[in-house]
């Protein structure tokens, strides 16, 4: 008997791309920056808003959320999850440094910690990279460890992300963009915000430039990821009140998911999956 979680929903994700170094912090030879007024480029994945970090004109609501929990021997839905906040401490990070550890789409999140939150239960575990050595830095970890948790490649799916999301013409979203970009630019007066107005036109008209820019056809693409982890478990709340028995904090929890619908002047992205959590 398990507790199935689905989530879904846009998560921000600000980070330098090939062929700049993946710490660089402000965007150089790639094709995301961090414009004028903004801080730097950090790679983390947030999935709810951060108030430190502003989110760009044009962007949808922000926030993983609970879409769907049931336990799998009745299918009885479980109304305590509904809604609730999906978040990932630790400050997370796609780990390929450019190709150093893994190739793109290849790369691992770390650390993962997922945590759902509720008004009246909290569900928390953490997953060591390598849990024979839960402290070892990525960068010394076996391939082996990395490819456990690492995403199954980039998968070019559109059909996915235009079911999850409801974009089905990319070139569009960029077209219509730059029109909604140019209009706040004229209004503007403030010079900083202006010069980051331009810099994002600039690089959408890139796009539209070259229809199969990265600009254009990486909001079709996903990253799949699919393990178990066994790190230390946390679970609060009236369990087997709201969830009719006690989950099983020992036992392997498996976590399948996506990543995709890649928005590089948004610098956003969507995540879709579940966590299967175990009974006693």
């Amino acid at each position: 008997m398990k507790l199935i979680i689905s989530f879904a929903g846009w998560c921000m994700l600000r980070l330098a791309t090939d062929p700049d170094p993946s710490d660089e912090p402000r965007g150089v030879s790639g094709y995301t920056f961090a414009f004028a007024g903004e801080p730097d480029l950090a790679r983390i994945i947030r999935f709810r808003p951060d108030p430190a970090v502003p989110v760009r004109s044009g962007s949808p609501p922000l926030g993983v959320t609970v879409t769907l929990a049931t336990r799998s021997d009745t299918g009885a839905s479980i109304d305590a999850l509904l809604g609730a906040t999906v978040e990932l401490a630790g400050a997370p990070v796609l780990e390929n440094r450019q190709w150093t550890l893994t190739l793109p789409g290849f790369e691992p999140i770390v650390p993962f910690r997922p945590r759902i939150v509720a008004p009246e239960l909290q569900i928390a575990r953490d997953a060591p990279l390598n849990p024979a050595h839960p402290t070892q830095p990525v960068w010394q970890a076996p391939q082996s460890v990395l490819a456990a948790q690492g995403a199954a490649g980039l998968a070019y799916e559109p059909q996915t992300i235009g079911h999850a999301t409801g974009m089905w013409d990319s070139l569009a979203v960029v077209t219509g963009r730059r029109a909604m970009l140019k209009q706040e630019l004229a209004a503007e007066t403030d010079p900083v915000k202006r010069t980051a107005l331009q810099g994002r036109i600039a690089e959408l008209e890139c796009a539209i430039d070259n229809p199969t820019d990265r600009r254009v056809v990486a909001r079709y693409f996903v990253e799949r990821f699919a393990f178990p982890f066994v790190g230390p478990a946390t679970v609060t709340g009236d369990q087997p009140g709201l969830l009719g028995g006690t989950l099983d904090t020992s036992a392997a929890w498996q976590a399948a998911f996506w990543l995709g619908a890649w928005d590089p002047d948004l610098l956003l992205m969507y995540a879709q999956g579940s966590f299967e959590i175990p009974y006693t």
